[in-house]
This record gives C-alpha cells, structure tokens and sequence, in this order.
C-alpha cells in the first residue's frame, strides 16, 4: 500500500472532497452576488421613486401632473425584480461566513396610510441607507473572509488596513 491510498483510507477521497468544497464556495459566491444584485436593483429603483415623489411634492404641479408622478412611481414598483422575483414587499436574507444579512422593504406607498408624501420619501432614504450600509458589511464579510496573509495584503498596526498594492505579490 502506497502513501496515497493510506492518506484515501484515513481522509477518503481526496478529488471528491476539494470538488464539493470549490461547488460549495461558488454557491454561496453566487447567492452573495444574487443578493447584492437585488440590492443595488432595489437601490436604482427607489432612487427613481425618490425623485418622482420629490417632484411631486411641488405645489405648482396640476393634478393630472401629480397623477402621472404617483402613477411612474407604482409602476416603478409593480416592475421592479430581479432574475424573476419581485422586490418589493419581500425580505433578502444571506449568510457570508456564518454570518447573517438581511433586508425588509415594503411598498413605499404603503407608508401613505399613515403618513404623508415626506414620510414616504424619509422612509426610501432611510432603505437607501441600509441597503448602503448593507453592501459594505456584505462586501467586508466577503472580503475579510478571504485569506490573503501569505500575499502581504495586511498590515499590522493598531487596526488592519488594506495594502491593495502587495495584493498579488509573490513571496
């Protein structure tokens, strides 16, 4: 018997086992990259919303002009998905290296029953922020989760920074 097939008897098969992993990690690179996809979707469109709302704010506008904003504005909503689910009224949620992110939006016009068009408005900016806030945590967890200590990428000081020139450096 060979070193191969002592290390196979006592960690089994090598090739199958470094297949599942790499399958597994681009899973969950994949989930990441749906996730932050639908995020930054959501993003663009109540940034849309925002501005067709600010401008309907404005008293000179006429109600026929005011209709048509409210109407961009639901179908903003009614059109919005990503790779075929819609996002709005729905929760996001993802693990990133036993971590868990998620994120809640509900129609912006729902905020309507209980407040004004400025309450509407202050809750997209306050969803725009967490989706910001969001995409930094996922993409520090990701990052973070990688092991670049052998290529010099950090440095050791009283907090780690990030030395992006010695990225793909050899040693």
């Amino acid at each position: 018997m060979n070193e191969l097939d002592v290390l196979k008897k006592h960690l089994g098969d090598v090739d199958n086992m470094g297949v599942f992993k790499a399958k597994q990690i681009c899973s969950q690179i994949s989930d990441a990259n749906d996730f932050i996809g639908a995020l930054q979707v959501l993003d663009i469109a109540l940034k849309k919303i925002h501005t067709s709302l600010s401008q309907r704010i404005d008293e000179s506008l006429d109600d026929m002009q005011k209709r048509t904003l409210d109407a961009d504005a639901s179908s903003i909503i009614q059109n919005c998905s990503f790779m075929g689910t819609a996002l709005f009224d729905n929760v996001f949620s993802i693990y990133v290296r036993k971590q868990n992110f998620e994120f809640e939006i509900a129609n912006p016009l729902l905020v309507l029953e209980k407040s004004d068009y400025n309450g509407v408005l202050a809750y997209i900016e306050d969803k725009r922020e967490e989706i910001s806030n969001i995409l930094v945590d996922v993409t520090m967890a990701i990052t973070l989760g990688l092991d670049f200590s052998n290529a010099g990428v950090f440095e050791e000081k009283q907090t780690q920074k990030f030395d992006l020139k010695n990225i793909f450096a050899t040693k």
